[in-house]
């Protein structure tokens, strides 16, 4: 083969392989693989959205949580996967342990507005009009807000791609007396 026509190839063959896989990563999305289809399978039913509070060294965190689940009961643990670069997630990991907070329904503006911000332009608990109260067996705050609570103390961390998932010694679990509902989240396309 000709150099002049080997060095005009190479790149046509290179500009045409991007394309194949560009069209072929389209037709996977749209056809049941792919981040998208990942989303629909993992939230085909809602989960209950929870606002987790840690503190460490005077600064507090706050923020919205859907991915987390018990994962033992003798003795009782917690597992939550947070994003590995975020705010929240460096000071939890800093503290060692955290208060995951059960909150009603009605107080969805609230939840999202916590996920908007940022733990990097100040304290959310403040901004956000919050009450806290002290946690009875771990350094962190209880919203007052809340319909239960656990407090747990970070017993692994360890990051899978671009999560950290946390798991978490229940050291207090409480629950107030309630009926009202819970804040579910349904991921849509």
């Amino acid at each position: 083969m000709p150099a002049s026509f080997r060095a005009g190839y190479l790149p046509a063959m290179f500009e045409g392989r991007q394309r194949l896989q560009a069209r072929a990563r389209r037709f996977l999305s749209r056809f049941g693989r792919g981040p998208t289809a990942f989303m629909r399978v993992a939230y085909q039913v809602p989960r209950q959205v929870v606002l987790v509070t840690a503190s460490h060294a005077g600064e507090r965190a706050l923020w919205p949580v859907d991915w987390h689940m018990p994962v033992g009961f003798e003795p009782p643990r917690y597992a939550l996967a947070f994003g590995r670069d975020a705010h929240g997630t460096k000071l939890l990991l800093r503290a060692g342990c955290f208060v995951v907070n059960t909150i009603p329904a009605e107080l969805e503006p609230i939840i999202l507005e916590a996920g908007r911000r940022s733990g990097h332009d100040g304290d959310k608990l403040d901004a956000l009009g919050l009450s806290t109260s002290p946690a009875l067996f771990v350094e962190a705050p209880c919203l007052v807000a809340a319909i239960g609570r656990l407090e747990c103390t970070v017993e692994d961390a360890r990051e899978w791609g671009d999560r950290v998932l946390v798991v978490g010694r229940v050291q207090h679990a409480e629950e107030a007396p309630r009926d009202t509902a819970t804040l579910h989240h349904e991921w849509r396309r």
